[in-house]
């Protein structure tokens, strides 16, 4: 047992430690999961494989890139008030202080409420946003240098795969063995393809409903919104409660009343519950269902190697590692603890 925690332990730190190496390789094979049913409807077409997965991921490529610059500039401008913002909300936790203190006055007239308890909160709440968008700064370059690698590497996946797996099947002795082995193969490709492409769907499919919700209610930038739901959804309950949270200080600085303030991220939660609870568990079957504890755990042990991108491709690894073990002759015991 120690043996095995020690293993754990060692894979773990090794995740960590190769992050820069392992990352860009687990986001193209799930970029290449993705786009490899496209390939081979291309393939079937007459169309070589090469070029049918050139064009694929170009497609990928120059259409996230014109989502990107569509939503560039509200972007910008929304980091540009995000001090504005924070400004107004410690304005507001002054004001709740001073009607403690206040109170205290009255209760305890012994007690020193000079407001430097005030001064600490305001200040604690005013700060942070220079740092936050140094870091993003920092960050853009080492991501499109990432982001180029994932293309390439997914570029020999979707074209030499499928030649890596016949050298892989040559290697069993026995025609039996063989063929076994090419089922699993393309049974675990399908299975996992099937997923990501269905995930990947219905998060695009929230994202429009919140763009077209939000542009309803009258919420400034809704295209931002809607973008990011489809991201943030990839990481269960993390992500959508991170959006419900923008979209609260987003209600905050466009609307006086508490209503309307909580009708911009209430409306969100209607649509990821239906999303969740309905739409779902009706298109992938309960196969796919995980236990909520761990899938919280195992977002943030992701989280913690790879940072946000680990948290947002946590649960897709997941289902991906969940998909293939179960295609073993003989499956490991413990597979069951990942079940709902």
């Amino acid at each position: 047992m120690a043996m095995k925690i020690l293993v754990v332990l060692a894979i773990g730190y090794t995740f960590y430690f190769c992050r820069s190496l392992l990352l860009p390789l687990l986001l193209a094979g799930l970029v290449a999961l993705f786009s490899s049913p496209a390939v081979r409807l291309m393939t079937r077409i007459k169309i070589p494989k090469p070029l049918a997965a050139a064009l694929v991921l170009s497609f990928l490529v120059f259409g996230s890139g014109y989502g990107i610059s569509l939503l560039y500039e509200p972007a910008s401008q929304w980091v540009e008030r995000l001090p504005l913002i924070s400004h107004k909300l410690a304005d507001h936790v002054d004001d709740v202080t001073d009607s403690i203190n206040s109170i205290k006055d009255v209760v305890l007239p012994s007690q020193d409420t000079s407001g430097s308890d005030a001064d600490s909160v305001s200040t604690a709440v005013g700060s942070g946003i220079v740092p936050l968008l140094s870091f993003i700064a920092q960050a853009t370059v080492m991501a499109l240098v990432q982001l180029a690698a994932v293309v390439m590497l997914a570029y020999f996946f979707l074209v030499f795969g499928d030649t890596l797996m016949r050298k892989l099947v040559r290697l069993k002795s026995s025609l039996h063995e063989k063929k076994n082995l090419v089922q699993m193969f393309q049974t675990i490709r399908d299975d996992i393809s099937r997923y990501v492409l269905l995930v990947s769907v219905i998060n695009i499919s929230l994202g429009v409903a919140t763009t077209i919700v939000l542009s309803i209610i009258g919420v400034a930038d809704p295209l931002l919104w809607g973008a990011l739901a489809t991201v943030l959804n990839f990481a269960p309950y993390i992500g959508p409660l991170m959006l419900m949270v923008l979209l609260a200080a987003v209600g905050y600085t466009e609307y006086q009343q508490l209503g309307d303030i909580l009708l911009v991220p209430g409306a969100f939660l209607i649509l990821n519950i239906i999303e969740s609870q309905l739409i779902t568990p009706l298109v992938l079957g309960q196969r796919f269902n995980m236990n909520p504890l761990l899938v919280v755990v195992w977002m943030f042990i992701w989280g913690w190697i790879w940072g946000a991108v680990g948290v947002l491709i946590a649960i897709p690894l997941l289902v991906c590692l969940k998909i293939f073990l179960s295609h073993l002759e003989i499956p490991p015991k413990w597979l069951a603890l990942l079940e709902a």
